[in-house]
């Protein structure tokens, strides 16, 4: 277990140090006390840890074979009799407890704790929305939107000539209005935010990426900034919601791709509302299948680092660490092409989740049959 700790900590530490750059920018640009920024730390580090644990697992194992073999444990081990299936069972028991762990975390806490950082992302960016847009600048801390405003009053709520430009995937749409006035509220007991820009006197131009171009005239038009996208049902990512909040929203995915598929002549709008379907299902069975794969991975991945760590004796070696390093780099070169291939429809999302398993459970099973042990 120390060897576990330690090394499930080293690798969410590893994998913080990526955000931690972002995280230092916000609270030195927003003011933001110190407990905050542990919180966030807090929050973004559960959730790393359905990737860190598993590599932990299997370099816990590596090395505890490893120490036990260089010590003549095994030695001592083999002279009492002892069966190779008598060392692994406290080993696998071990890994059950680990990936029941992960697998309830996996259901709702991880998932929550992505929620709550996110809103408080967006909520620590939006206090410098109505302050940071200054006139004749462009603004571009939003996310996937560009704004410019020619006027702008003292407080940063009332713009005058407003510009918007506003992508989403390869669709792209402008903005353009006379006045705007920015709204700031905050939804339900997480106190998501939302943030809208209410515009007057303008119009809407939307590129399509079949080369249609629409335009629309308005009097009185809110543009939603930020959505409160961060409340449970209001989730805007798939990796934010909860098993159950997952497989309804696949269930409804799938239910609607088939009705649109089953009428045969379908409007432009269905056409677009099937493609969007078609990209983004694929995406949501990946998240689903991966957190019933994470549990897998734990005990695959601890019968594997049995099976290359146990080494002949004391004056014998192989480099354990290297062959389980290798295992990994080609595991999840096989996960993440086979990744890219599901999102293109390709191949099923389950397939491409359980396959590098089970590659994996057959190449453990060799290697457990390779062990030199007398039985």
């Amino acid at each position: 277990m120390a060897p576990f700790i330690l090394a499930s900590s080293f690798f969410v530490i590893f994998l913080l140090t990526f955000q931690l750059f972002r995280l230092i920018r916000i609270v030195t640009d927003k003011d933001v006390e110190l407990s905050v920024l542990f919180e966030l730390m807090g929050h973004i580090g559960v959730s790393f840890l359905p990737m860190a644990v598993p590599l932990a697992s299997l370099f816990a194992a590596v090395f505890t074979l490893n120490k036990l073999s260089e010590d003549s444990e095994i030695v001592a081990m083999r002279s009492f009799g002892l069966t190779k299936r008598n060392l692994m069972t406290p080993f696998i028991f071990m890994g059950l407890l680990i990936a029941s762990a992960i697998f309830v975390l996996n259901r709702n806490l991880i998932p929550h704790s992505k929620t709550l950082f996110k809103n408080t992302i967006i909520t620590l960016t939006s206090q410098g929305n109505l302050t940071n847009i200054k006139e004749g600048q462009f603004f571009t801390e939003i996310p996937g939107i560009t704004l410019f405003a020619d006027s702008v009053s003292e407080d940063g709520n009332r713009l005058g000539n407003v510009f918007i430009i506003q992508t989403k995937g390869e669709e792209e749409q402008v903005i353009m209005a006379k006045r705007g006035v920015l709204i700031k509220q905050s939804l339900g007991e997480l106190r998501a935010p939302t943030l809208r820009l209410h515009l007057s006197e303008g119009n809407i131009m939307k590129n399509f990426n079949n080369g249609k171009i629409e335009k629309i005239l308005f009097s009185q038009y809110d543009f939603p900034i930020v959505d409160g996208g961060g409340l449970p049902g209001l989730v805007t990512k798939d990796s934010m919601r909860s098993n159950k909040e997952l497989r309804a929203v696949i269930n409804e995915r799938q239910a609607r791709l088939t009705e649109i598929e089953a009428k045969g002549n379908i409007t432009p709008e269905e056409a677009r509302e099937r493609d969007a379907i078609k990209r983004d299902l694929p995406k949501s069975q990946l998240e689903f299948w991966s957190r019933y794969n994470t549990p897998i991975q734990v005990l695959l991945f601890i019968f594997l680092g049995f099976s290359i760590g146990i080494k002949k004796g004391r004056g014998r070696t192989k480099s354990s660490g290297s062959m389980g390093l290798f295992f990994l780099i080609g595991y999840y070169v096989l996960f993440f092409g086979g990744v890219s291939l599901a999102r293109k429809g390709i191949a099923p999302a389950s397939i491409v989740v359980f396959a590098p398993s089970i590659a994996s459970m057959i190449l453990g099973a060799y290697l457990y049959k390779k062990l030199d042990w007398q039985s």
